[in-house]
């Protein structure tokens, strides 16, 4: 649960001259700025102060774009985190919040869990914690992704091609929903499920045997028995490790 605060930016490039006027002070300072002498990205300052004032005029900023948030103390929805014993590799992506509650979407289970506030910090700070600005994709979503691309006959052949439409409704089916900075800027969540089903293209491309799941992937080639019912949950998981 993000609250969303008003702020009042300001970006200036101050410069101190010897003047016979304001006016010719002004007039020179524009002079400088249309010559590329002084420029906003070289001499700019921004200033960011909290905004009381009302008014329709807010441009909103996409959220964690300056990625300083702390995930473990300020868990968002996209957060996901990843408990790992041997082959064995749990996951919990968070789908939503409440004041004492995180409620978590468990790959091992495939179902919907909550667990209060305090023992999901304790989770997250003993495990690796994911916040859902560091542009990875948890790897139980790309399997799914690359299954549902097999299971169509779209990873060999003449229709060996990313399908946006199927990587969308997938990604949509876990609470991923780009909104308009990413629409405009390039879907980081389509863009990095699309780079990996061009790399089993390629790779099916090069080795004809079908494989499974994320192979390949050093870090997350297991990860297809998070697939299984009969693992354990996250709190007995936790519990035994």
């Amino acid at each position: 649960m993000s609250i969303q605060r008003k702020f009042k930016v300001t970006t200036t490039i101050t410069q101190y001259m010897w003047a016979s006027s304001r006016s010719d002070a002004e007039k020179f300072q524009e002079e400088l700025i249309k010559k590329g002498k002084l420029d906003v990205m070289r001499h700019g300052e921004t200033d960011v102060k909290y905004c009381f004032t009302g008014g329709k005029d807010f441009v909103e900023a996409p959220e964690d774009i300056s990625q300083t948030r702390n995930p473990i103390e300020e868990p968002r929805r996209g957060d996901w985190l990843e408990i790992e014993h041997g082959d064995v590799k749990a996951c919990a992506l968070v789908r939503r919040l409440t004041r004492r509650k995180v409620y978590y979407y468990e790959a091992l289970s495939k179902t919907e869990r909550s667990v209060d506030r305090d023992r999901w910090i304790q989770w997250a700070s003993q495990h690796n914690i994911h916040p859902s600005y560091d542009g990875i994709v948890p790897p139980f979503i790309v399997d799914e992704a690359v299954n549902a691309h097999e299971e169509r006959g779209m990873l060999s052949g003449f229709s060996a091609t990313p399908d946006s439409s199927l990587i969308l409704e997938i990604l949509d089916k876990y609470g991923y929903v780009p909104d308009d900075y990413e629409v405009e800027n390039g879907y980081w969540a389509e863009i990095y499920i699309d780079n990996a089903i061009s790399e089993r293209i390629l790779s099916n491309q090069k080795e004809p045997a079908l494989r499974t799941g994320t192979d390949g992937d050093q870090e997350f080639g297991d990860f297809a028995v998070g697939f299984s019912e009969e693992l354990p949950t996250m709190d007995e998981f936790d519990s035994k490790f």
